[in-house]
């Protein structure tokens, strides 16, 4: 039984192999779900290595191993996906990580020589996108020297764009507004844009310094009490 069991698993194994390879299509196919063969050849339309199109399946399942592999790989951490992934805007691996909140995965990224500052012809700069990953990703790319203050072709800012998030909900870092992450971490200039569509709460809601602030909860209100 032992063996018709392995036996079973290695033809699962084996056929699942084969049909990723006929995904490839020894290059004529794609890994990425987005990729659109039919568009017609032009300026940015440009399909990415098997490589680099693997490192963004990587990201999206937060595996950071496979991250550094395809990195070893040759992977590309600056391909724009464009046009031929269904994105005339264009967005980079980093932005990728930074926006689904995969902040080890970000880390490898930039090691690797990931563009912090890079701007999409849609005027969103990378920090933008960092802004949706939280606190910590926010800092990671201003650690490795994103500009706080970049005003982008569509007269936004980081501010701006925080502004108009929000803040945070119950599923990311509840009671934080990412405008004051920036403006803690010294950001200044506030764009044009995009609109707001409510005003914030008055207070500070972001100084890990402040002896009241609550990591638990990221906010200053009290942890709930024990049960």
């Amino acid at each position: 039984m032992g063996s018709t069991i392995e036996e079973i698993m290695r033809k699962r194994q084996r056929e699942a192999q084969e049909a990723y390879e006929a995904m490839w299509a020894n290059g004529s196919g794609s890994h990425h779900p987005d990729y659109d063969p039919e568009v017609p050849p032009g300026p940015g339309v440009v399909k990415a290595s098997r490589p680099t199109e693997e490192l963004y399946n990587a990201i999206v399942k937060n595996d950071v191993h496979l991250v550094y592999d395809k990195i070893e790989e040759g992977a590309d951490v600056n391909f724009v996906f464009g046009p031929a992934y269904s994105c005339p805007e264009g967005y980079t691996p980093l932005m990728v990580a930074a926006h689904r909140g995969r902040l080890e995965c970000a880390r490898a990224l930039l090691r690797a020589g990931a563009d912090p500052n890079y701007i999409n012809n849609g005027g969103d700069s990378v920090l933008f996108w960092a802004i949706d990953g939280g606190p910590d990703m926010i800092r990671l790319l201003l650690d490795y020297g994103a500009d706080p203050d970049v005003v982008t072709p569509r007269g936004w800012t980081a501010l701006s764009y925080a502004v108009a998030k929000g803040k945070y909900g119950a599923v990311e870092d509840k009671g934080i507004y990412p405008e004051d992450v920036l403006l803690y971490y010294g950001a200044k200039v506030y764009g044009e844009g995009p609109p707001a569509l409510g005003t914030r709460s008055p207070r500070n809601s972001f100084n890990p310094e402040d002896p009241r602030f609550c990591r638990e909860r990221g906010s200053y209100q009290s942890p709930f009490p024990a049960p």
